[in-house]
């Protein structure tokens, strides 16, 4: 079956167990999703921690021969440059639905 021009609906709702980042204050993330040339990004999480809620939707057309998903976490920084925390794929999209709920 064809997934031309269906829609995927990327539903974040949040991260738990996160690495931390922030040795005095507390860590301020965010999530990236990237589907082709598609980006997608949630608010930051201010002071959200370890344990970081979102509850955002992304609705991203999908292409046939493209089934990959990234999804990558980091840590929002307002001198220095954003902190990597965390990645992964998801590589079938074979899914009308898809709920991320734990990123590590």
């Amino acid at each position: 079956m064809s997934i031309q021009g269906q829609i995927l609906e990327v539903r974040v709702t949040g991260c738990r167990k996160l690495r931390d980042t922030e040795f005095f204050t507390r860590q301020d993330p965010y999530v990236c999703i990237e589907y082709a040339t598609n980006k997608f990004r949630t608010r930051t999480c201010t002071d959200g921690g370890r344990n970081p809620t979102f509850d955002e939707k992304f609705h991203i057309p999908l292409i046939e021969g493209l089934r990959e998903l990234t999804v990558t976490v980091w840590n929002s920084n307002t001198l220095t440059h954003d902190d990597f925390i965390g990645n992964g794929r998801f590589v079938d999209l074979n899914y009308a639905h898809l709920v991320i709920t734990v990123l590590k």
